[in-house]
């Protein structure tokens, strides 16, 4: 994927019980990357859409009620107007039978995500992925409460129930509601890049990257290291959701223009060779 491209089209898939936080957690984290860009000289959260931009779609442009209190949405576009999605990001919430078998939304999700450069669901989201036939045989997770049904429908796929989230490439499944910033923060990185990273977790002051964003503001390292303890496992490239653990020759490295100092190595190194003042 090509991290300079600019104006990344988001369309995020709303309809009637959709769950807010699912779509606006991602909403944040897409619209905070552009958020005092440095290349614009607005006030914050008035600069215009400099690396994303991000849109609602819904079946048809009816008003959007969520899946418990008052709230009510309207999308900007719907199946017959929207422009092409770069990034589809397919919210959850009250996933019902009359969803899961309309044809149109069905048709569109299909239509859409053979396109899109990524297909993102949060929570019960991934039931309307799973519906479209595009998690079959891979991995993917969604909300614990959710899990039986997901397998129901389709039961090729492979649940990583104890992940927040999981990459396929193309396809990416967040797990419950708040799992989708962190899945949003991975998306932001993958495409945009490290200072779109933490650009998202200092606007939004968000969880394990604040704290990585305050070392930064504060003038000390961000990146973790391994030392010579290292025993070559291999466990912390394969968790690491930036792809900075390298292989050397006698041990793993961490690259430090990749590592943001928030992923699991350090917690799940045996022989604890990954230095971390987090």
């Amino acid at each position: 994927m090509d991290n300079n491209k600019l104006f990344l089209k988001v369309g995020i898939f709303l309809f009637d019980g959709v769950e807010p936080t699912d779509f606006i957690g991602p909403y944040d984290v897409f619209t905070a990357v552009d958020s005092g860009h440095p290349e614009k000289q607005t006030t914050l959260y008035q600069t215009p859409h400099a690396m994303y931009d991000v849109f609602t779609v819904s079946e048809t442009k009816k008003d959007i009620h969520v899946s418990a209190g008052g709230l009510v949405f309207k999308a900007e576009y719907d199946f017959s107007d929207c422009p092409a999605i770069d990034i589809l990001v397919v919210p959850g919430g009250r996933i019902t039978e009359a969803l899961l078998s309309n044809p149109n939304v069905i048709d569109w999700l299909q239509n859409q995500s053979k396109n899109a450069e990524i297909t993102f669901s949060v929570c019960s989201g991934a039931l309307l992925l799973a519906k479209a036939g595009l998690l079959k045989e891979s991995s993917a997770t969604t909300h614990h409460l959710a899990f039986d049904a997901l397998l129901a429908i389709d039961p090729t796929i492979t649940l990583k129930k104890d992940e927040r989230f999981i990459d396929s490439g193309r396809i990416i499944t967040a797990a419950g509601v708040t799992a989708g910033y962190d899945a949003a923060m991975h998306i932001a990185y993958k495409t945009a890049g490290r200072d779109a990273f933490f650009k998202a977790g200092e606007i939004l002051e968000y969880g394990e990257a604040w704290k990585s964003v305050q070392r930064r503001l504060s003038g000390l390292p961000v990146h973790r290291t391994i030392t010579d303890k290292c025993i070559k496992c291999g466990k912390c490239m394969k968790v690491c959701p930036f792809g900075a653990v390298v292989e050397g020759e006698n041990q793993f490295m961490i690259q430090p223009e990749r590592c943001v100092g928030i992923g699991p190595c350090a917690k799940l190194c045996p022989v604890a060779a990954i230095e971390s003042l987090f």
